[in-house]
């Protein structure tokens, strides 16, 4: 059944296996009398999202329908590859008319893995969340984890190529972080979404924009942008090639090359004009790849055990640990611990010794080892030692009666008004298309000329045109079949700005916008 074009199902019809996963916003389970179909046929196991009551009283219905209806609204090759890339809201479902959740695809074979515990046993299959790459090589060969260098480097390029194609269709992420994509490096390295309910499409979000901690925009930006995709983006780059969790220093990628900790600088600035797009980092990411090594790699020890915690992309999967400096924290450990088995007597049977430490009765003090004396008490002072008398008080000044009193001082007189407030800058943007219908897109910047020289720099191709530019606004370009060309448009929102474009048109659809961050 479908509804204004958007397919819907009724709760009632649907067939639940186990329960997959459950978090905040609601649980996911297992369909088994139905499939997802892609826009060029084939199918796909389901799966079923149902929202918790409290984020039910917060979902967008209409935004929620707009997401479903996107692969179709596309044209039949970008709805495929949407479909195939994410876990994209494929039906809407409702219990008794009431919208309650949604159907989508399940996670392919490829990005799931077998997660190895103590004595390589196999814990069970689990969803390859990109976190568990944010951790030293021994940890992710412990795992079970096979990656090496070059992998790295190809994920970043594919997921940058994904960010860029996205935002060529009007979708924003978000909450970008390794909680949301899980990988593959077989039979190449690629990346996949999920939580795709949560990205904003053409300035409408399902549910209230949230982020994940640790990976948040600077403070008073604006979430869910192209210019915070870019920002997460370079966070994902850095700590990714440095096994981080929590770094932002772009010094592992400069490490690399010039170029790429150009990016990783720029991308992680205050200045969301200033970031580069996802697709700038496509070529500087393959190249390093192709000059990285291709050989697994694996460490020197096994890891240590994960940190306990919500575990990522299902119930039961473990949390991977945050870096930490291993080295240093060991040689701690080990000094600390030999030194409570000195001040101790006795000690618990269940306290975990430090890693590398040998198993054994604990040493006891050697009896030639003698404890220094107690040093002798401070002598008390002699009779004949008396203390200095303090200095006298010096006198107070005496006035006399023929001096008069010193004049009071003069008020101050009041501080100058400050001066009016400066208004705010104007930012403009730009879009400039080629012949083929490549659009590329420039915002944030400080002069019109400015704005316009970004986006053909983008484009980079002699046909390119400027068909758009806009101040404090939003820009769009529409397609229209019938007479083979492209327009731009302008409005206060990117709703009013794809209208703008496709009326300009004459009719048609549109192909991209963007918005100023003012």
């Amino acid at each position: 059944m479908t509804a204004g074009g958007v397919p819907v199902v009724d709760h009632g019809t649907l067939a639940l296996g186990r329960r997959l996963g459950q978090g905040g916003q609601g649980t996911v389970y297992e369909v088994t009398n139905k499939r997802v179909t892609p826009p060029r046929g084939g199918g796909w196991d389901a799966v079923y999202k149902e929202y918790a009551p409290p984020v039910l009283s917060q979902l967008d219905v209409a935004a929620l329908e707009t997401l479903v209806g996107l692969p179709g609204a596309s044209t039949a090759a970008q709805g495929q590859w949407l479909c195939e890339r994410t876990a994209w809201p494929a039906a809407v479902v409702r219990r008794q008319g009431v919208t309650c959740g949604f159907l989508m695809r399940a996670v392919p074979e490829r990005f799931t893995f077998d997660l190895r515990g103590l004595g390589n046993t196999v814990v069970g299959r689990h969803l390859a969340n990109l976190e568990y790459l944010l951790n030293d090589d021994a940890y992710v060969a412990g795992i079970g984890l096979v990656v090496s260098d070059r992998d790295r480097f190809l994920l970043l390029a594919d997921l940058a190529e994904t960010l860029d194609r996205f935002h060529t269709m009007g979708v924003t992420v978000g909450d970008l972080s390794p909680k949301n994509l899980l990988f593959t490096t077989a039979p190449r390295p690629a990346c996949f979404f999920i939580d795709c309910d949560a990205v904003r499409l053409r300035g409408a979000t399902a549910l209230p924009q949230a982020e994940t901690p640790d990976w948040e925009v600077p403070s008073g930006e604006r979430k869910a942008t192209p210019a915070s995709d870019a920002y997460k983006l370079a966070l994902l780059a850095v700590r990714l090639l440095g096994r981080h969790q929590t770094s932002t220093d772009p010094a592992a990628l400069a490490s690399y090359g010039p170029e790429l900790g150009r990016l990783a600088r720029a991308g992680l600035g205050h200045d969301p004009a200033a970031r580069p797009e996802p697709g700038q980092w496509t070529a500087p990411l393959k190249a390093a790849g192709r000059r990285a090594s291709t050989r697994p790699a694996r460490g020197n020890a096994r890891p240590g055990r994960p940190r306990t915690g919500a575990p990522p992309g299902g119930v039961g999967a473990g949390t991977p640990p945050p870096r930490r400096a291993q080295g240093v924290g060991v040689a701690v450990a080990v000094v600390l611990g030999l030194a409570a088995l000195l001040v101790l007597e006795a000690q618990d049977d269940d306290t975990a010794s430090a890693p590398g430490a040998s198993a054994g009765a604990t040493p006891a003090v050697s009896p030639t080892t003698a404890r220094p004396a107690p040093a002798p008490p401070a002598p008390a002072p002699t009779p004949t030692t008396v203390r200095p008398a303090p200095p006298p008080p010096r006198p107070a000044p005496t006035r006399t009666r023929t001096t008069p009193p010193p004049p009071p001082p003069k008020p101050k007189p009041p501080p100058p008004k400050p001066p009016p407030p400066k208004p705010p800058p104007s930012y403009y943007g730009a879009i400039a298309v080629n012949t083929d219908g490549v659009a590329k897109r420039a915002w944030d910047h400080r002069t019109r000329d400015a704005a316009r020289a970004a986006a053909l720099k983008s484009c980079n191709r002699s046909d390119c045109k400027v068909l758009v530019t806009f101040v404090n606004s939003c820009g769009a370009v529409a397609y229209n079949p019938s007479t083979r060309r492209y327009h731009g448009g302008s409005g206060d929102s990117s709703g009013a700005a794809t209208r703008d474009a496709i009326a300009r048109a004459g009719g048609g659809r549109w192909i991209t916008w963007v918005c100023t961050t003012r």
